[in-house]
């Protein structure tokens, strides 16, 4: 059996299984060599009263709303005075959302003639997709509405979309995690009646375990367990949510699947995100934990009544930018709970971490004000390089964020020198 990072353990099924990293790639010189790249967008902005961080430099005391991400500050960069300056040719929420990670002008449209940007993603997936089995993966928890808000005159499929493979082409987001699950595996575990895509593979994994050493098959054990536990909340997921079934034509997804616990939801896609950087299925992603003009419920956190996008609309009403930056603060502990899960993957001297880079932000600072300008954004990770993080960097006023998209770019080993109207580079 020759083992490489490529290699994948197939069931009769027609499953495969990619590796994690192993010690045995080492003596190949197989470890990966471009970063894994991920864009988390946040909907609906910040409360700009507790994001930013005292002070410039080391990141000593973090603010109340990133407070969260205490264990893993020194893996981060809080970036302030970055913004999108054609994101303020249009009204509220959809121009400052399609464009998050291409910085183009969002066409104003209430129909077909849609048009925003190529966005950094798929120019990474268009550029090394074919070393892995999937270009990219896509993630959200909401669908795409396609109704008119009258409110601005822009067509809602603006703000279900950040990840566009033309300027007139968005790519669908999966939000039933069963099927993303399926996805990762080239196949649907739920339709072949099996308990677990493990059963699939055993036989491939005997033989596996006679090719490498124990420490690797102590880390093939370590995954196997994660695999199998996410595998059993998706399904738990799944069976809590049978009573929301209704019935649809069948040329139509299946609306069954859809974690009733908002909380159980955001977890899963960010673990499938983790799950797909640590087998290499894919070198990129992207995550909306909302679409634009979120209405998603947050009153299972302590404290807080409503809808997202209704609180985020504050008016300087004390109770509401107290729920505001509660909801901020959640969003803040899952993008810690998925730091800290990548920076215990082990990948030869190295972690997963320190092999990525991800970029969390919104396309507004204040959702009050609409405001495009300092709008909240965190870069993570080593992206492969031995970047140091750890800081609140400063910058001047209207800093375009494509400077940093840029950055990240070029991490991945892309000869590009610009990017929308970036004026520099960040990293």
């Amino acid at each position: 059996m020759s083992i490489s990072r490529r290699t994948v353990l197939r069931g009769a099924a027609g499953l495969t299984v990619s590796l994690p990293w192993l010690e045995a790639f080492a003596t190949k010189k197989e470890t990966a060599k471009i970063p894994r790249t991920a864009f988390l967008f946040m909907p609906n902005g910040v409360n700009p009263h507790k994001w930013t961080p005292e002070g410039e430099g080391q990141l000593n005391n973090l603010s109340e709303i990133l407070k969260p991400l205490e264990p893993v500050k020194q893996h981060i960069d809080v970036l302030t005075e970055l913004g999108h300056m054609k994101a303020r040719q249009g009204d509220g929420h959809y121009a400052k959302t399609a464009n998050f990670i291409s910085g183009e002008v969002v066409h104003k449209t209430a129909g077909k003639d849609i048009r925003s940007g190529m966005s950094a993603d798929q120019l990474i997936a268009r550029e090394f997709g074919k070393l892995t089995p999937l270009p990219s993966i896509e993630l959200g928890v909401e669908p795409t509405r396609t109704h008119v808000d009258t409110n601005v005159g822009f067509t809602q499929v603006y703000g279900g979309h950040i990840s566009w493979n033309s300027p007139t082409t968005p790519l669908p987001k999966e939000i039933y995690p069963q099927l993303a699950f399926d996805r990762l595996f080239n196949s649907s575990s739920f339709d072949t009646g099996l308990n677990s895509v493990l059963d699939d593979i055993k036989e491939d994994v005997k033989k596996l375990n006679n090719y490498i050493g124990v420490e690797d098959r102590a880390r093939m054990d370590s995954f196997f367990t994660s695999l199998r536990s996410l595998e059993k909340r998706i399904e738990k997921s799944v069976k809590e949510s049978e009573s929301h079934k209704v019935e649809i034509p069948k040329d139509k997804r299946p609306e069954e699947g859809i974690p009733d616990k908002l909380d159980t939801h955001f977890k899963l896609m960010l673990d499938l995100i983790v799950l797909a950087f640590q087998m290499n299925r894919t070198n990129v992603a992207t995550f909306m934990f909302g679409n634009a003009v979120s209405g998603k419920n947050f009153s299972f956190l302590d404290g807080v009544q409503g809808g997202f996008h209704q609180i985020s609309h504050h008016a300087n009403n004390p109770e509401k930018l107290e729920m505001y930056a509660k909801i901020n603060v959640y969003h803040m502990m899952l993008f810690s709970r998925m730091l800290q899960q990548m920076n215990e993957i082990k990948e030869g001297d190295k972690t997963l971490l320190d092999n990525t880079q991800i970029m969390i932000g919104s396309g507004l600072r204040d959702g009050n004000a609409h405001d495009p300008k300092n709008i909240p954004i965190i870069i993570a990770g080593g992206a492969g390089k031995n970047i140091k993080r750890g800081n609140h960097r400063k910058f001047a006023k209207d800093t375009p964020l494509n400077n940093l998209i840029l950055g990240m770019l070029q991490n991945t080993g892309m000869n590009i020198s610009h990017f929308g109207d970036s004026k520099g580079v960040i990293i």
